[in-house]
């Protein structure tokens, strides 16, 4: 598992559409959201994409790409994950215990606090 305040490791993983992303790819570009639940059904990975394409102006407004992760290195626990554009661990949320709005809340409060 990631080090709250550490930086994350150059890790490399699928989304749920096969594309490749390089961690490290992102810092310095953007925040960083990490979707990852293997055990999601297919429809809560569809309401998840659903969610935030009709959140996108706030996604882009934080600076941040969400990612929902397929394939991923097995030191990534299932959850939701939190990276700073330099690449920072920020924030961890368990297996169905967060909502878009707490990633948001969180990602504001993040923007706030370093101003």
């Amino acid at each position: 598992m990631l080090e709250k305040g550490k930086r994350i490791p150059n890790w490399t993983v699928n989304d749920d559409e096969g594309e490749s992303h390089a961690l490290w790819d992102y810092r310095q570009k953007a925040h960083l959201v990490l979707l990852h639940d293997p055990e999601a059904s297919k429809e809560t990975q569809l309401h998840w994409k659903a969610a935030i394409r009709a959140d996108q102006k706030q996604w882009d407004w934080l600076n941040t790409k969400v990612i929902i992760v397929k394939a991923a290195p097995d030191e990534l626990a299932a959850g939701a994950y939190v990276i700073d554009r330099y690449g920072i661990f920020w924030n961890y949320f368990s297996p169905n215990h967060w909502t878009f709005d707490d990633i948001e809340k969180d990602l504001v409060y993040y923007e706030a606090r370093h101003c």
